[in-house]
């Protein structure tokens, strides 16, 4: 166990600062959809390939740090907090922007903003206790069901570009309209598994409040 800034650490820090470049095209992209022009479209689909590469970067770094803290014995009490919480602000803040598109429902964005809220209040409470509470399976299974229909949505956001490019193709592409059947059923998935594996968190954590 150490407490200096290791590598894993390093790279969590990386993974929060993602979160300014991925604002600026959060916001580039809505502003250029009041324009229709050739050149703007184009930008919009440089815009979506750059969150779409931000987002691949802050998932990969999150798969590197885990592995190498893990490894070589570099896990900290920063890390123990910051990855978790760095790694749902590159995701949460990618899935309000995709349900602000209309390409993921909004309830649904809102359940998972929700229960992450629950489950990183409750994490930071048990950290200032010096408790450790393992995560589960089920919410590693939330996490690979979650990224995996947000490279989906964002690979078709931009071979779409727009979304209303996207919703007037729906009525005349059968293709179109199975692909976005699938993405809803990979994040119904994910919610599905956010959800349960979030009650389980609580119910560990119960215990603990009690005892305090």
């Amino acid at each position: 166990m150490t407490s200096k800034i290791n590598l894993p650490n390093k790279l969590t820090i990386f993974r929060l600062i993602l979160f300014i470049p991925l604002l600026v095209l959060f916001i580039s992209y809505k502003l250029i959809q009041f324009y229709i022009d050739y050149y703007y479209i184009m930008l919009g689909r440089i815009i979506l390939s750059g969150i779409l590469t931000i987002f691949l970067i802050g998932m990969i770094t999150d798969y590197f740090d885990g592995k190498i803290a893990r490894k070589h014995n570099m896990v900290t009490s920063f890390g123990k907090l910051w990855d978790p919480l760095a790694d749902k602000i590159v995701v949460t803040s990618t899935l309000i922007f995709l349900g602000a598109e209309n390409f993921i429902p909004l309830w649904i964005v809102i359940v998972f903003v929700i229960r992450d809220l629950i489950v990183d209040g409750s994490r930071v409470m048990m950290a200032e206790k010096n408790i450790g509470v393992e995560a589960s399976i089920w919410g590693k299974m939330k996490t690979l069901f979650q990224t995996f229909a947000i490279i989906i949505i964002l690979i078709i956001a931009i071979s779409f570009n727009y979304p209303y490019e996207l919703h007037s193709y729906i009525e005349k592409k059968p293709v179109v309209q199975l692909c976005i059947y699938c993405i809803n059923i990979v994040t119904l998935v994910a919610l599905f598994f956010s959800v349960y594996s979030g009650i389980l968190y609580v119910k560990k954590i119960v215990p603990h409040l009690q005892m305090s």
